[in-house]
């Protein structure tokens, strides 16, 4: 009988894989050398170098996190990321007809790096695009890619993808800190195999950059909120929200006040716990930061919301009514549920969460969206005891704090959103976060009733059902001594 591969061996059989990989790339690079355009060219040797530095970083961070079993794992969800980025790159060009932004992004990079290497810095205040400063800086970023890269498509795109992935790794290693209890390995399957992780985030363009700031974000928010807290996790999270705020300033906002409440949860908790004062000063002296860095970024929200046709207004119900009427175009507008009580809330969840149902869609892309639907259900169906360990867990643990708050404002703020497409894609830049209430450790059964053992001992006798301890009682509930444990 043979016996049952080891870690190592798959992970061996996995870099030759790659090699193999590698070393039939650069044999069809130079036999089809005068064929291949300087496109596709830059695209495959961007790919190759992603391809290795990607693949030893994941095991160095599988090392790094005591968990060199989940460094196949890791890899193989890099590959995963490179065919989608190659699919999504076919749905936009062909199935689309090139009509998303990413091939914009490529024009306007094209100009900024050539303004670049003049010596010329960019305004990025819209003037060059016509477009808004926040779409204008992903241009500028492509632009910074092309000064390594040349204007090569394919290369962006391996390079857009790669950031999506970085902060997908840095999601993950903010679980495995913050919440050390947690399901690590049924989490990293969820993060990156989740079809709608693969696919929309995977090309040029916004998400790929917010899903990487949110990793940031989320592994500032680890080292601020875990059990052993981190005055470096202050800046980690200051770097992931100024990134955010500069793409979308919305988002930057809910980041802060889900760390400002996960923060003051974690600090009251702290103060109450004989030991725990030195990381209850952090998380407080975190909040003093918080409340500058939410000022901004209300600043921001306001001008990013700003509707002109309403005399300037800015505020929260103008900029989510701007929303409504801007998402409600298209060929998959429905109506939105607009959450603005708690009793509109479970609607929105729905919502946001799982819709378009099958019968609400009408193209391909809605129908793939619909069966994640159905299969997010599925998870949360099979998964209700994880989710009963997350409503236990959730009090004690402030980084559990966070997601759920982030979650909820970013569920209210999008139920606003009057588009399937639109809400699709945008889901994913919470689904690392929904996703970590479905990787608990799944809640203990209820003991067995022992009332058949307790009506052996008599009245006389009493069980205790939390540990299952039997004790005697005398006359009036007096307690005469412990005569034995019955086991589970």
């Amino acid at each position: 009988m043979r016996a049952p591969r080891t870690a190592s061996q798959a992970s061996g059989g996995l870099e030759i894989a790659a090699a193999g990989l590698v070393m039939t790339l650069l044999a069809v690079i130079a036999v089809l050398l005068d064929r291949l355009t300087m496109d596709v060219v830059s695209g495959i040797l961007t790919l190759l170098a992603l391809s290795v530095v990607g693949a030893v970083a994941v095991r160095w961070v599988a090392r790094r996190e005591g968990a060199p079993d989940l460094a196949s794992l890791l890899v193989m969800a890099l590959f995963a990321k490179v065919v989608f980025t190659l699919v999504r790159y076919f749905v936009i060009t062909v199935v689309y007809d090139d009509v998303a932004d990413a091939g914009n992004y490529v024009k306007w990079g094209v100009q900024f790096a050539d303004l670049l290497r003049s010596g010329q810095f960019p305004a990025l205040d819209g003037s060059l695009t016509g477009r808004t400063p926040e779409t204008e800086r992903i241009g500028f970023v492509a632009g910074l890619m092309i000064l390594v890269v040349g204007a090569s498509r394919y290369a962006l795109s391996f390079l857009f993808s790669a950031i999506c992935f970085a902060g997908q790794v840095l999601a993950w290693r903010a679980f495995r800190r913050a919440v050390p209890d947690g399901d690590s390995k049924r989490y990293a399957m969820l993060l990156f195999f989740l079809p709608s992780m693969l696919f929309w985030p995977s090309s040029i363009g916004k998400d790929a950059l917010m899903i990487g700031c949110i990793g940031v974000v989320s592994y500032g928010a680890a080292q601020l909120l875990g059990d052993q807290v981190s005055i470096g996790g202050v800046i980690t999270f200051t770097v992931g929200v100024a990134a955010l705020m500069a793409i979308r300033p919305h988002m930057a906002l809910i980041a802060v006040v889900a760390l400002a409440i996960g923060a003051t949860a974690g600090s009251v908790s702290g103060i109450r716990q004989r030991g725990a004062s030195k990381s209850a000063l952090v998380r407080l002296a975190a909040l003093v930061a918080l409340v500058a860095i939410g000022s901004v970024g209300v600043t921001q929200l306001g001008k990013f919301f700003q509707d002109e046709n309403s005399g300037g207004d800015t505020g929260v119900r103008a900029a989510l009514e701007k929303t409504q009427e801007q998402t409600g175009t298209g060929g998959s507008e429905f109506q939105p549920i607009a959450a603005t009580s708690p009793v509109d809330l479970p609607a929105a969840v729905v919502t946001v969460l799982i819709r378009p149902f099958p019968w609400e869609v009408s193209n391909v892309t809605g129908l793939i969206a619909a069966a994640e639907g159905v299969v997010f259900v599925g998870l949360v169906v099979a998964g209700r005891r994880r989710l009963l360990g997350w409503a236990r867990a959730l009090p004690r643990n402030p980084y559990l704090i966070y997601c759920a708050a982030y979650a909820l404002v970013f569920i209210v703020l999008f139920s606003y959103v009057g588009n399937f497409g639109i809400l699709a894609r945008q889901r994913t830049q919470m689904m690392p976060l929904v996703l970590v209430c479905l990787s608990m450790r799944p809640a203990p059964r209820r003991p067995v009733e022992v009332r058949r053992v307790a009506a052996r001992w008599g009245r006389n006798h009493k069980v205790d059902t939390g540990d299952v301890a039997l004790a005697r009682v005398g006359p009036g509930g007096h307690d005469l001594g412990g005569v034995g444990e019955c086991q589970k």
